[in-house]
């Protein structure tokens, strides 16, 4: 009786402690608050930092981010976002090539893939099927090691041009975009750039 008991407490208790980040109907929610609407806004999940917005969230650390799609589950490596789509969901990167594993099974995608969540598990349309209640997403090794070791860059625009008064003006390249867009990754060196126009005569 002892035996029989104790697995049904540890099955209880995990299908009690759902993944802290969740896809609801009206939004992502991350603990207890429901984040909605195209915003985007910066959040933690315990001591994960995240971007989140109501369709979309993407891991800002290292680690490995579970997400709850409801009866199913996403293991979201860093660098992966995972966004809604109109019948299922999408997972992309900025560029970088990446992998979804289940049950020893693997597939290899380019920067995006879109998939629904099947009875039996997951459909990632011509690239394959996963079978299961949840897979794990991770960018490729190689990639992620090239763009840990990016540095800070600056990106010209125009060259430097004297002004009438003999000072020069630089214009930095500014995104006023989403940045979990594709190409604007948190990740990458796009938002590193992000914005500054110097002064007249500033270095």
């Amino acid at each position: 009786m002892k035996l029989t008991l104790i697995p049904a407490l540890l099955l209880a208790a995990f299908a009690g402690s759902p993944a802290a980040i969740r896809f609801e109907a009206d939004g992502v929610r991350v603990g207890s608050e429901l984040v909605t609407g195209a915003a985007v806004s910066l959040k933690e999940s315990g001591a994960t930092p995240l971007l989140v917005s109501g369709g979309a969230v993407e891991s800002l650390s290292g680690e490995s981010l579970a997400v709850s799609l409801g009866a199913a589950q996403v293991d979201l490596g860093a660098g992966l976002r995972l966004s809604r789509t109109a019948d299922g969901f999408r997972l992309s990167t900025h560029g970088m090539a990446f992998k979804v594993e289940a049950s020893g099974k693997v597939l290899d995608a380019a920067h995006e893939v879109s998939f629904k969540v099947t009875e039996k598990g997951f459909d990632f349309g011509a690239l394959g099927t996963l079978e299961g209640v949840s897979f794990a997403a991770k960018v490729a090794s190689g990639t992620a090691a090239v763009v840990a070791a990016e540095g800070p860059q600056e990106v010209e625009i125009s060259p430097e041009r004297p002004t009438r008064h003999g000072r020069t003006k630089v214009l930095r390249r500014l995104y006023s975009t989403d940045p979990l867009a594709g190409g604007n990754a948190a990740s990458s060196a796009a938002v590193r750039q992000i914005p500054r126009v110097t002064p007249d005569g500033a270095p």
